[in-house]
Parts: C-alpha cells; structure tokens; sequence
C-alpha cells in the first residue's frame, strides 16, 4: 500500500489540527508517504518519526494562486500510481483508503473513487459521525465522457477528497499554475470536470475513509472564497469563463480527439445562468467566450504534451473491513 498512494495535506496555519490528524495517522501505522505542503504563515514544526513524511514550506498563501502554486509543487513530489488530499482538520480511515487501492487496481475506466464522506463530531460524551453523508449524489459511470461531463456540471459535488490517478492531479494543478489561477470557483468546478472526462467516478455510500470534521472554514471571511451562485458577480468571472472552457475543451481533444468546447460552454453556461439567477446568454456573448478561450489553449497544451495518460497496471491489495461503525469504535477506545 504504501508504494501505491501519496497523500497530500496542504496547510495553511492551525498546527494544532495538523497534529492531530498525524498523531491519527500514526497510530493508525499508516506507511504511506505524507506530502506536508505548507502555506502558513509560520512554519509547522514536528516530530513524527513513525510516519513517512516530506515536508516543505512553500510560503505564505496571500492567494489562492499561491495554493494553486504550492499544490503544484506537492503534485510533483508524488511518484506513486494513486494520490488524494486530506485536509489538516480532519480525519482519514486508513483502511478505507486501502479499499480504494483495490477498487482503482481493478477498474482501469475509472479515474477517482470517494466513499461517502461523513461529518465527524468531537463532543465531550464521545466521537459520534452523521447519519447522513456529506455529498450523496450518485456514481458517475456514463460509457461516454461527453454524457458523464455533462452529468457532473449539472450535479455538482466535491471531488476534494477523492482518491485520483496521479497523472490528473499533476496536470490539472500545473495548468492552475501555469495560467496563476486565483480563483477558487474555477479551482473547485474544473476539478470535477477533469475527473469526468478522465474516467468514471466512483462514489460508495455503505463506508468511508474520510472524516469531515465541521467548522468555520481557514479560507471563510477571507476573501478568497466566493460562492457558485455570485460567481459572475466577481472579478474573476470574465477570464475564467472562457479560461474553464479552454481547459476543459483541450484535455477532451487530447484525450478523444473530438472537439466538445461549444458543447460544453452551453451545458456549463445553463447551469451557471440557473445559479446565479441571470438571463439566458445571448449568442454573440457565448461565440464571444468561446473566442476568448482560445487565448489560453496554448499553455495549456503545453502543459498536457508532458504528460502520459495510460492507466498504470499495480497490485491488487485486496479488500479489508472499513465501516463506520469499526472506526468510531476505535477512536472512542
């Protein structure tokens, strides 16, 4: 397992949260390699010597392109077939995540696999989880990439704490590096679009390797963040509309040899027309966007030329038992 997946917590302050989730992990035995991307404005300082850990400070994340920046460099540390993120105020279920190694060995079409992720509580009585998983839409798993892109636009759910192939988060972060993304909405949207246009995506609702512990956000009240529904409100939404279309529509061709970006810009324009409650697009605008997104292709091809994108065979590590009732009774004890 431990040569098979990397995982990537990024930080950005709230050491403490950190130290938490590796003590977990440590007495857990995990074994696989932990990349500690730091953004904070002050270093984090440990010890863990029973973890595999590279660490690296890549300094203050003033910007969202400074985590875009940062994720880039931890994406190309990682040398093993799989990798997911996790981040510090949470908690993963390393039997789980070896339930994912298995699922991923043995279905080359999909690209990422999510258990249902489950709000974790922290109260005096005890650790208790939701009933309720935290994302509950459906599998992703249309044969045709157009049909499952076009489904993941209209159903939107985090892809954040998926397990990936490593190809499509080194790419995908290199791209948002590359064009100095700095906006979180993009990061987020494009995200799950890649996925689906790479592959299947799978999501199981009987277990769960990952933990969501609720709280105010590092990123709320900072000004970074801004919401699906006010996106064209922003600054950012006259690049990054034609820049989504451009990524989107250039990974489709590289991969299937068919040119979608019109077809995506009218499903992704639908859905954001719904959201943000706008009139519908007249044509000269979406003609004009798709224009605009040329702009971008360039980079972005160059970044894709350095990239292989055939499934990477590895051992199939079998599955163990992962429910939610066997974790929460290990960490009450």
């Amino acid at each position: 397992m431990k040569d098979l997946i990397t995982l990537i917590v990024p930080l950005l302050d709230r050491h403490n949260y950190t130290r938490r989730v590796l003590l977990n992990l440590s007495e857990q035995l995990c074994e696989c390699k932990i990349i500690v991307a730091d953004g904070s404005s002050h270093p984090f300082s440990f010890y863990f010597d029973s973890l595999n850990i590279d660490y690296f400070y890549n300094g203050y994340d003033a910007k969202i392109s400074n985590y875009m920046n940062k994720m880039h460099n931890a994406m190309q540390r990682v040398e093993t077939p799989l990798c997911m993120v996790f981040d510090n105020d949470d908690l993963l279920n390393i039997a789980g995540v070896h339930n994912g190694i298995s699922f991923m060995s043995k279905n080359k079409d999909y690209s990422t696999y999510q258990n249902d992720v489950r709000p974790l509580y922290i109260e005096e009585e005890g650790i208790k989880i939701d009933k309720e998983p935290l994302y509950n839409e459906s599998s992703i798993e249309q044969e045709e990439p157009l049909e499952r892109l076009r489904d993941v636009v209209g159903s939107f759910n985090s892809f954040n704490y998926a397990i990936f192939r490593t190809p499509i988060c080194q790419s995908y972060f290199e791209i948002l590096n590359c064009l100095e993304n700095d906006d979180f909405q993009l990061f987020q949207k494009c995200w799950a679009y890649v996925s689906s246009i790479f592959g299947k995506c799978k999501r199981l609702q009987d277990s769960s390797y990952y933990y969501f512990i609720p709280g105010a956000s590092v990123l709320q009240g900072t000004g970074k963040v801004h919401k699906f529904s006010s996106w064209t409100n922003t600054k950012y939404w006259n690049n990054s509309c034609p820049m989504i279309v451009s990524i989107v529509g250039n990974l489709y061709e590289r991969l299937y040899n068919k040119d979608i970006r019109r077809d995506f810009l009218e499903a992704f324009m639908r859905e954001v027309e719904s959201k943000n409650g706008i009139d519908k697009c007249e044509k000269r605008y979406i003609d004009h966007t798709e224009s605009r997104s040329h702009e971008y292709d360039s980079k972005i091809n160059d970044v894709l030329s350095k990239y292989s994108f055939d499934c990477e065979d590895f051992e199939d590590i079998g599955k163990v038992q992962a429910t939610h009732e066997d974790f929460i009774t290990w960490l009450n004890t």
